[in-house]
């Protein structure tokens, strides 16, 4: 579901994600339905904001503004009506992109 794009070879690529891979590593999400979206992938500032918004009981704008903030492809006004359709979409996208930064890794606890 979750690909980092490294491979210049990778053919057909929309002309917003060619760009931002100049600029550093874009995450590619496909979704169960085939779509496939394109983000930069969270960095240390992003998820500070998300954090704090989180923890000042604005979870749906945090998540909110995750997303936005991080599209490549498509962009906000496509993911905005893409929303309007699907609600919970934006929420799916935001726990790939929390995923691809360890905010919601398992781990084994064992008491010692």
């Amino acid at each position: 579901m979750l690909e980092d794009i490294k491979s210049e070879g990778k053919t057909n690529l929309p002309k917003e994600v060619v760009d931002a891979k100049k600029q550093g590593a874009v995450l590619e999400l496909t979704g169960e339905d085939g779509e496939v979206y394109y983000f930069r992938p969270p960095g240390k500032g992003d998820m500070d904001r998300y954090l704090s918004a989180a923890a000042k009981g604005k979870l749906a704008s945090a998540v909110r503004n995750l997303v936005y903030d991080l599209a490549v492809h498509p962009n906000h006004e496509a993911l905005k009506r893409k929303f309007d359709e699907k609600p919970g979409l934006m929420v799916a996208l935001s726990n790939a992109l929390q995923n691809a930064v360890g905010l919601n890794e398992e781990f084994e606890v064992k008491k010692l």
